[in-house]
């Protein structure tokens, strides 16, 4: 046996090789733990020197009977996972290194030094033989703490294939290193084959290429990790967003259905209240009746008691009243009926919860790499023909899957699939011009003639109008901005006066502005950014802070913008003008400078009025209307 390492912990040393265990495994009985190995040889041994077919613990003597075939009996001894444990704890606390000249010799040696010729961890006694012997006596040994301290290169400098051999040459052939045999054996026929002192001699220019590929890999990580992390934290906030809209509709279902409780219970209350008073006064006059009676029945039984003359006087008095007594009974039976008070519950509200299987849908939406809208050309997806229109002045998007447009000439809406399918139509009370899509498949509509905007709501495909908001002059341009529906309507004298309610239709205010002009105008606003308006007769547009008070500042005039109708942004902030009398689409960055002409004329461009950059489906796309056809356009590589 092996000598007991003074330095090793007791718990994991094994008593027949002291060295620490591998795969111990512990005895049935006496719960002794010996390294597999160790007690398989030992019980072999002890088997056949006894013939006996038993065997008796090394330590405590304990015996164990009908062994039989050894190395089955130690295999299915169980495995001591305690000591397993503290064997990984401890090399995880101590992140011991042991000698590699001992791993080799099958034993376990602490190391203490580390020899960089030959890339090994040697013990006291392994450094000692290698300063005596003559092939190592002149490599330098440095302290092994030293070496951990300063060494970052992990690299094995020997020969995989002969372990013996140090590597010293580099076949570019194979992009490998190996050593001089392996060089004459195996790369005899590659073209470049280089010694590894040679090709170490030029590493200025690789060191500083390698470098600048790394730094440049950092750089995208470090881009890359902010971007991740950015999403995670859209991700959260996403969350955070949809439970507060969950919690919100289930609240406002909630009040709903007590207040509407609360005025059933008290319409239930009041009807019964109503007939109990009813019935009680019925019941008073019964009462009254019963009392009178059993008075004069009390009279008659007593008779003898009363002088002849003073009861004879009672008996015709009697009579009268006992005939009146008689038709009042008779007319109290004939107008009493039974009331019964039958409570009809809707059946909306009793079907309500089996009315629908989940509360929504989930789903993870894959976002397309960043798009350069300053760059990037426009393709033409689709051309969706609206049947029964001819002339098509908005567009807009509901939910990322529902295109909502209108047609003043037949004073329609209509509601699209993203294919062009008609799902469903509406008619007007006037002429329909502007479109803003508010929340939940909700939606705002101006009129004119009547002067109006309607506020709809869309279940299923079916629309129903939410609310009517009185503007007393035409509207025009509508946007929504933050929590408010702005419009822009007709202003006595020129301009226009910006009107604002709040998304439940309840006017809130409003902003007069003496330039541009209300009509065939269009506006967009989001959130920090200023309300745009376009001025159709003066061939241009303008910008409004409505945080701050001042005149609006005209943005873009120019022989290229004749008649401008709509105007939208896309998620950069970057603005489009559908201009009616040019035939085409201008685009200019956020501060208003004029980037380039993006949809110029052609067939299919003939007086456009409505512009949306909006989701539909998985992508953002340019909905632009002419005529009678929505225009979808896709921004393309």
């Amino acid at each position: 046996m092996a000598s007991k390492s003074p330095q090793v912990n007791d718990l994991i040393v094994c008593p027949i090789c002291f060295e620490v265990y591998r795969e111990p495994k512990s005895l049935p009985n006496c719960l002794h733990t010996f390294c597999k190995s160790c007690i398989k040889s030992y019980s072999v041994t002890s088997v056949n020197k006894n013939s006996k077919n038993t065997f008796e613990c090394p330590v405590c003597r304990a015996c164990y009977h009908d062994v039989g075939d050894c190395d089955t009996w130690v295999d299915s001894l169980p495995n001591n996972h305690l000591i397993i444990s503290l064997i990984d704890q401890g090399k995880m606390e101590k992140k011991e290194l042991y000698c590699d000249s001992c791993i080799r010799l099958e034993k376990s040696q602490p190391a203490v030094s580390w020899c960089p010729e030959c890339c090994d961890y040697l013990c006291e006694n392994c450094v000692k033989c290698h300063k005596t012997y003559r092939f190592t006596m002149e490599h330098t040994v440095c302290n092994i703490e030293e070496r951990e301290k300063t060494d970052k290169l992990k690299v094995d400098l020997f020969c995989k294939q002969h372990e013996s051999r140090r590597l010293e040459v580099y076949c570019f052939d194979h992009e490998e290193p190996c050593c001089l045999m392996c060089a004459t054996v195996s790369h005899r026929k590659c073209d470049k084959v280089s010694s590894l002192e040679d090709c170490s001699q030029s590493l200025g220019a690789d060191v500083t290429r390698m470098l600048s590929k790394l730094e440049e890999l950092q750089k995208t990580c470090v881009s890359e990790i902010e971007r991740v992390a950015d999403d995670k934290k859209s991700l959260k906030d996403e969350s955070a967003e949809i439970e507060k809209r969950v919690k919100t509709i289930t609240k406002e279902i909630i009040q709903t259905l007590k207040e509407k409780e609360k005025s059933f219970l008290q319409h239930v209350e009041k009807t019964e209240e109503n007939e109990s008073f009813r019935l009680q006064g019925m019941l008073d006059e019964l009462l009254t009746v019963q009392k009178t009676t059993e008075d004069n029945i009390n009279i008659l039984k007593n008779s003898d008691e009363f002088p002849k003359v003073a009861l004879f006087l009672e008996l015709k008095q009697m009579e009268k009243r006992v005939s009146e007594i008689h038709t009042r009974t008779n007319k109290l039976a004939k107008s009493y009926h039974t009331s019964v008070l039958d409570g009809h519950i809707d059946d909306t509200v009793k079907t309500f919860h089996s009315s629908f299987k989940t509360f929504g849908e989930i789903k993870i939406r894959e976002n397309k790499p960043l798009i350069d809208y300053l760059s990037t050309k426009l393709v033409l997806e689709r051309s969706l023909v609206v049947e029964g229109s001819s002339c098509l002045t908005d567009v807009d998007i509901l939910d990322d899957d529902i295109i909502v447009t209108t047609c003043p000439t037949t004073k329609t809406l209509y509601l699209l699939d993203m294919t062009g399918k008609q799902l469903s139509s509406f008619k007007l009370k006037g002429n329909p011009w502007g479109i803003a899509a508010i929340q939940n498949k909700t939606f705002c509509v101006t009129l004119r003639d009547p002067a109006l905007a309607m506020i709809f709501k869309v279940k299923d495909v079916s629309i129903t109008v939410l609310k009517e908001l009185n503007t007393s002059s035409n509207a025009w341009g509508i946007c929504v901005e933050k929590q408010r529906i702005i419009l822009s309507t007709e202003k006595q004298g020129g301009g226009q006066v910006f009107r604002f309610y709040n998304l439940e239709g309840n006017s809130c205010g409003e902003r007069e502005v003496n330039v541009g002009g209300f009509y065939c105008g269009a506006i967009n606003a989001t959130p920090e950014e200023p309300l745009l308006f376009t001025h159709h007769a003066g061939n241009s547009f303008f910008s409004l802070d409505l945080n701050v008070a001042g005149s609006a500042t005209k943005f873009h005039k120019g022989e290229n913008m004749k008649c401008p109708i709509g105007v939208t942004r896309d998620p950069n902030g970057n603005i489009y003008v559908a201009c009616y009398g040019s035939n085409n689409v201008l685009q200019f960055n956020k501060n208003g400078d004029f980037i380039r002409e993006i949809i110029h004329t052609d067939s299919a461009v003939q007086n456009p009025y409505g512009i949306r950059v909006k989701r539909l489906g998985d992508d953002i796309k340019l909905m632009l209307t002419t005529k009678g056809k929505v225009l979808v356009y896709s921004f393309g590589d």
